[in-house]
């Protein structure tokens, strides 16, 4: 798989999270978070290792995941 198609299947990914109720194309807005170092190197290698995904991918979908609990 070459970065083209996994850069398609990151998109797909990312516009198929359940639970989303945000339009495809909303604008976003950038947002910086210092993490501890552990949990960093977690999420990269869940994201890149694991899921082969990217670790915006997993943050967007356990936030948009918290977003609808607290609904």
């Amino acid at each position: 798989m070459d970065s083209d198609d996994l850069n398609q299947n990151r998109a797909e990914s990312l516009s198929d999270l359940s639970g989303s109720d945000e339009p495809d194309d909303e604008p976003t807005k950038r947002y910086t978070l210092d993490l501890p170092q552990s949990l960093h190197k977690w999420l990269k290698k869940q994201a890149v290792i694991e899921e082969e995904r990217s670790m915006k991918e997993i943050t967007i979908e356990a936030l948009r995941e918290y977003k609808q609990s607290r609904e």
